[in-house]
């Protein structure tokens, strides 16, 4: 299996080297740290509804849709990615995607031991600590007939920038979307004090690969595949790529497996009410009212706190909502609503 190690990280390179790589019909695995931060919006991510593109745009901060899954990340400086190519069939590549993370995270949970962090794999694609804190996310996705299995060593994470970048309704919500992030992500310097070299990074993720993808051989980025990266990276930052027709609007932003952070605008007779929950492990975490109409100032939902996040449950522990002008029922569906 071929290594590649690009001198070249600048711009959108670092995520454009795997879509040209499997577009020119080769396979391989690439490591490599971005020079400046960017933001990677999932196949199906809804950019209206993601990423507040006005507040990227006055900062500098480069927007970009990879052609794999998983929800909107903010890439940079700190993260070293591993993006591994596979020309489809492959031995390694099995029916069921779970199987190939299974076998695949092997080599970022022996980094992270390598670098004095216990991590274990939370279904499907989550990298986790001990305490269920994620510290690396991965994803999969088809590119021209080759399977792309990509993920990266979180050395540090920009919480700050982050939480600035998500687009959310109401900027009352900002605080409560920090404190999940604080709370559900972590990182090598977080969880151990300091930060390992982007190199040793990448040496430690070869040598964990190598015996996992039957051995490694570095290569040269070659010309062909340079300029097919460029070609490549101006292609997935263009409008008509970033706003595609295809995507689904946002309600739940995940913070990691099992903690997200839900955003209702529920419509009632005094004007608009909008309700943020966190949500841990099906549970209701945190519950806050922003933009309230007339009738909601005595409203206090934190008799939702703890409960789980059901349509029963919510019958039982929902206060009064008679002084809102709304139908209980229609108040609870609301909020159980995708979002749409």
């Amino acid at each position: 299996m071929q290594l590649f190690e690009p001198l070249d990280n600048s711009g959108l390179l670092p995520i454009a080297y795997f879509h040209a790589l499997a577009r020119l019909g080769a396979e391989g695995l690439i490591l490599i740290e971005p020079a400046q931060s960017f933001v990677s919006l999932g196949t199906f991510d809804d950019a209206a509804t993601t990423v507040d593109r006005d507040y990227c745009r006055d900062h500098g901060i480069p927007v970009m849709r990879r052609e794999t899954g998983g929800g909107m990340v903010l890439l940079g400086p700190g993260q070293v990615f591993y993006t591994l190519v596979l020309k489809r069939p492959h031995a390694l590549v099995p029916s069921r995607v779970e199987e190939a993370y299974r076998h695949l995270s092997q080599a970022p949970i022996a980094v992270y031991r390598r670098f004095g962090v216990a991590t274990r794999l939370r279904p499907i694609n989550d990298i986790v600590t001990h305490t269920g804190c994620k510290i690396g996310g991965q994803g999969a996705g088809d590119i021209d007939g080759h399977f792309c299995f990509v993920g990266s060593i979180l050395i540090d994470f920009d919480i700050d920038l982050m939480q600035r970048i998500v687009q959310l309704p109401d900027e009352g919500l900002r605080p409560a979307l920090k404190a999940a992030l604080e709370e559900g992500l972590t990182s090598l310097h977080t969880e151990t004090g300091s930060r390992p070299s982007a190199h040793a990074v990448k040496v430690a993720l070869a040598e964990a690969f190598a015996p996992l993808v039957g051995g490694l051989t570095p290569q040269p980025v070659s010309a062909c595949l340079a300029a097919k990266a460029r070609e490549v990276a101006r292609e997935l930052s263009s409008a008509s790529v970033i706003d595609d027709g295809e995507t689904r609007p946002r309600s739940l932003f995940k913070v990691r497996e099992g903690l997200y952070l839900c955003q209702r605008a529920i419509a009632t007779p005094g004007g608009p009410l909008t309700v943020s929950l966190a949500i841990r492990d099906q549970r209701i975490a945190a519950a806050r009212l922003y933009a309230a109409p007339a009738g909601a100032a005595g409203l206090d939902l934190s008799a939702l706190i703890g409960r789980s996040f059901d349509q029963k449950t919510l019958a039982l522990a929902l206060p009064d909502i008679s002084a809102l002008g709304i139908d209980r029922e229609d108040f609870i569906a609301a909020l159980l609503s995708p979002g749409r």
